[in-house]
C-alpha cells in the first residue's frame, strides 16, 4: 500500500508556467493550477501471481490562490486501475499500464521501474 500527501506553495510574482498544479494520474499536467496546491493519492497492490499484480488507485487535489480559500475551492478527483508485471525478479523491477479517469478525460500511463 502507498499513500502520498503533497503540498506545493508559491509566493511572489510566479510566471504562469511554473505555478503549482494538481499532479494526479488521470488529470492532465497544468490543467488545474493555483498559487497553492494540496493533493493526496492512495494505491494498493494486489498480487495475483508471483509476477502479476493489480493496482487500484484514487486521488484528490485542490488549488487556491490563498491558503484560506481551500475550503471554497472545488476538489478534483481521479482514480483508476493498473496492471504490473515483474520483469526482473532479482532486481524486483516491474513494468505496467495504468488506466485512469479524471474529471474530464481518460488517460493511459506506461510505467517501468515500479517495485512490487
Amino acid at each position: 500500500m502507498g499513500w502520498r500527501l503533497e503540498a506545493n506553495l508559491s509566493t511572489g510574482d510566479v510566471p504562469f508556467y511554473t505555478l503549482p498544479y494538481i499532479n494526479l494520474r488521470g488529470i492532465p499536467i497544468n490543467r488545474y493550477q493555483g498559487d497553492h496546491v494540496l493533493q493526496t493519492e492512495l494505491e494498493a497492490m494486489y498480487k495475483i501471481t508471483d509476477r502479476w499484480g493489480l493496482v487500484p488507485f484514487v486521488g484528490v487535489g485542490a488549488t487556491a490562490d490563498a491558503l484560506n480559500e481551500f475550503d471554497s475551492s472545488e476538489p478534483r478527483f481521479a482514480g483508476g486501475l493498473g496492471f504490473r508485471y515483474l520483469i526482473a525478479r532479482k532486481l524486483r523491477l516491474a513494468s505496467g499500464v495504468d488506466i485512469a479517469r479524471g474529471p474530464e478525460d481518460w488517460a493511459i500511463y506506461f510505467t517501468v521501474g515500479t517495485g512490487l
